[in-house]
């Protein structure tokens, strides 16, 4: 953008005409009836939140508690009358026109009911058509008569369908993250890549300050898993498939408002962007890198720049607090606005446990072989072609080469590396390693890859190979240049398969001349030391006013034959531990065709879904107890 054009868009800004082409760009990606809807929907998303937060700033969402929600069309005081005897609590709503907070229920609005029920499991007392309340909510159980309501309330939780109505997540207090993934899109299979380890460390310095922090994440179904002890929920979207669309982005935002506001005390998005257009307060963003540098990136002219970026800049701007990864993102924004690049971003570099990544040449595989690694997701903008295009090249050259590809990827990408594996067996390598494991890869590595084209900040997996003494040859994008010092302590090259291929065989070739390149990587990864990050981030949440402290909740897990048979027992144990607030996961023998029984707590998850984080206590049925090999507090019933 040059001053000519900066000059445009400021005039443009003042005559509020450059409003237009952000317009212009929601007509072209969902046509005008979205561009109405999506005015229609931010007017209406102003006036009812902020009545219903006048009303609800303390809601209390009872731990263990039924959510009853009473249709305007019922006498309330009739209502809770019936009630009394419900040998359950409950949180008790009534809609209103104009809500208020009563002593005995919430009097709410049809916006708050419609945006923060979405995910809920409630007990609808209404005369409304099933069909609509199906399209409108995922977990919504309509009674349409209040004759024997109490006994009509407690049948629904004698049956596993109906279940759900005790299932509610309502822990409060806690630190909250929003991602675009964690595990994929229904709950399985960890992203193993550097943001997903990011929020995995930034979750061990919450529980410092005494907070636990759940994650929120895009989702195709309801999901609530657990890794290492942290929450990951997954948000569906009801109106729009998943498609990262201008107009699915702005819903996923208003859907993560709602489904965390009560709960929360701060809210950290990763990556910064995800709070467009609905920014939570407190807030705080993360920027991995500039992850807006990809293909699409092409020039044009200044106000197009500005309108493909627009996200970026607005969300920088809405955030309380920024922090950036590298000096690469401060710097950029820095060029858009002074203020934002110059005083509200925080530098933190990323970072390494400098104890726990060192070398251990005892673990080298075989002294007479070079092990190549590239530990990176297993995909084109981390630069996995780049190598995968090279590697008929290296074998031509060098016998004594072995090339480990070490991630998770889609399976196109991993299908690619497999046809290079069947036509060099036992020369390349295919597996994934959980984040904890990963030392013990650089241990047996000598050369580390961080071939990124684009996309990137200062790389874990970049410092990790430094510390632990491997070679390690950087392209130079976004951040990789706050770490490496081309021919210092490591190699710095252009994002092109020939510099990549050049400088591979001139390490090769002058392999026993890097003795001082690896002595060198050690000694700048300790300026990365995981305990000065640490540190950086302590003081930045201290910053906030966190008053009050939280715990996560514990997890369990069953295994039975089949959860539409089962026993009275093993149903009123799972009662029980939804009812002492846990997360229950239910593995059924007998696949569940159609999963009706998940929301909030209490999960269906598939026999063999990778274990991730260990229950606190594993139950059997008797049928299944030789079948089942676990370890852990198991318990046969």
């Amino acid at each position: 953008m040059n001053d000519y054009d900066v000059r445009n868009y400021r005039v443009l800004n003042k005559l509020k005409i450059a409003k237009l082409t952000k317009a212009a760009l929601i007509v072209k990606d969902s046509g005008i009836k979205g561009l109405n809807k999506r005015l229609a929907d931010r007017k209406a998303w102003k006036r009812n939140s902020n009545v219903d937060n006048r009303v609800f700033e303390n809601i209390e969402f009872k731990v263990g508690a039924i959510d009853i929600v009473v249709d305007s069309s019922y006498n309330i005081a009739e209502v809770i009358e019936l009630l009394k005897n419900l040998e359950y609590q409950y949180n008790l709503f009534y809609i209103m026109n104009k809500p208020k907070e009563k002593e005995r229920y919430y009097g709410i609005s049809e916006y708050f009911l419609s945006q923060y029920f979405l995910y809920r499991s409630f007990v609808f007392i209404t005369k409304r058509k099933r069909s609509s309340l199906k399209n409108s909510f995922y977990n919504c159980i309509p009674i349409r008569s209040i004759s024997g309501l109490s006994e009509k309330i407690k049948s629904l939780t004698e049956n596993i369908e109906t279940l759900k109505v005790l299932s509610n997540y309502n822990n409060k207090n806690n630190i909250t993250a929003k991602a675009a993934t964690f595990f994929n899109y229904y709950g399985y299979n960890y992203y193993s890549g550097g943001a997903e380890r990011y929020l995995v460390d930034l979750y061990n310095v919450c529980k410092k300050i005494g907070c636990n922090m759940d994650i929120y994440q895009n989702a195709e179904i309801p999901f609530m898993r657990k890794f290492d002890n942290i929450n990951v929920i997954g948000l569906p979207n009801k109106r729009i498939p998943l498609n990262y669309s201008v107009e699915y982005i702005c819903e996923q935002s208003k859907n993560y408002e709602c489904a965390s506001k009560y709960f929360s005390q701060l809210h950290i998005y990763s990556a910064f962007y995800e709070c467009y257009p609905y920014c939570s307060k407190p807030s705080i963003g993360i920027s991995h890198g500039v992850a807006w540098d990809n293909r699409s990136s092409i020039k044009t002219n200044g106000l197009d720049f500005w309108n493909r970026n627009l996200r970026m800049i607005e969300s920088a701007a809405m955030c309380d607090k920024m922090v950036s990864v590298d000096t690469n993102t401060a710097n950029w924004f820095q060029t858009i606005d002074f203020m934002i690049g110059n005083q509200k971003i925080k530098v933190i570099p990323n970072y390494v446990d400098t104890n726990k990544f060192a070398p251990d040449n005892s673990l080298k595989k075989k002294k007479d072989k070079i092990v190549i690694t590239y530990p990176r997701r297993l995909y084109e903008p981390r630069g996995m072609y780049l190598l995968l295009n090279i590697v008929d090249k290296l074998f031509e050259k060098y016998n004594n080469i072995e090339i480990h590809f070490v991630g998770k990827g889609f399976d196109d990408d991993v299908k690619n590396i497999e046809k290079k594996m069947k036509k060099y067996p036992g020369k390349i390598y295919c597996y994934s390693q959980t984040p904890d494991k990963m030392n013990e890869v650089y241990k047996k590595s000598d050369i580390s890859l961080i071939p990124t084209l684009y996309s990137e900040g200062t790389s874990l997996s970049c410092l990790e190979a430094m510390s632990t003494g491997n070679i390690v040859i950087s392209t130079r994008i976004g951040g990789l240049s706050d770490l490496i010092i081309n021919g210092y302590n490591g190699y710095l090259i252009e994002p092109t398969e020939e510099d990549l291929l050049i400088t591979l065989e001139n390490v090769l070739d002058n392999y026993e001349k890097q003795t001082e390149i690896r002595k060198r990587a050690q000694e700048v990864a300790k300026v990365f030391n995981k305990d000065i990050w640490v540190k950086r981030w302590l003081k930045l949440l201290k910053s906030f006013d966190i008053k009050n402290k939280s715990e996560t909740i514990d997890l369990v897990e069953f295994y039975v034959n089949d959860v539409n048979h089962l026993s009275k027992h093993t149903f009123e144990e799972i009662q029980k531990q939804i009812l002492l607030n846990r997360l229950v996961y239910i593995r059924s023998k007998k696949v569940l065709e159609d999963d009706n029984i998940s929301c909030g707590l209490l999960q269906i998850v598939p026999w063999n879904e990778e274990v991730v984080s260990e229950p606190i206590k594993i139950f059997i049925e008797s049928k299944l107890k030789n079948i089942v090999k676990r370890k852990g507090n198991k318990q046969v019933i």
